[in-house]
């Protein structure tokens, strides 16, 4: 839950003129050296702004991924607090650990695990396209 947060949360520190470096580059090792294959230190302005397209892109579907798997994680600790506040007999209290269940079931399915790491790998491609832009810039 709380590295889904950390992930997720990063969203915000992305915007459409990627300029800046990122304060953070978690990459791996694996990962770091297929972003340096794929976009390697910029040396055209024509390059950077295939780059910039390429963040663009990568960004709106990352934005997308974290809303989903922000939307999952809200809606089951909003269940979670209305569950404690209920009597565990009660028909209200059933029909929502039910919801419950299900949502925590869909946290373990393949379909959200692969959307956790698209979105990983997501972040990481755009934390290495920014540097490489950053790193452009500064020359």
């Amino acid at each position: 839950e709380e590295s889904r947060q950390s992930q997720c949360s990063q969203c915000s520190q992305y915007d459409t003129e990627p300029t800046t470096a990122p304060e953070s580059g978690d990459e791996r090792d694996g990962d770091s050296q297929q972003w340096h294959r794929l976009y390697p230190p910029l040396s055209s302005p024509s390059a950077r702004r295939r780059y910039k397209e390429d963040f663009g892109a990568g960004l709106r579907r990352y934005k997308e991924l974290c809303a989903q798997l922000d939307a999952l994680g809200q809606r089951l600790a909003q269940l979670e607090q209305q569950l404690e506040q209920l009597p565990e007999d009660s028909t209200q209290y059933q029909a929502l650990a039910e919801e419950y269940n299900h949502l925590k079931d869909l946290k373990r399915s393949p379909e959200y695990q692969d959307k956790k790491r698209e979105s990983q790998t997501l972040r990481n491609k755009l934390f290495h396209i920014k540097r490489m832009v950053s790193d452009y810039d500064k020359l």
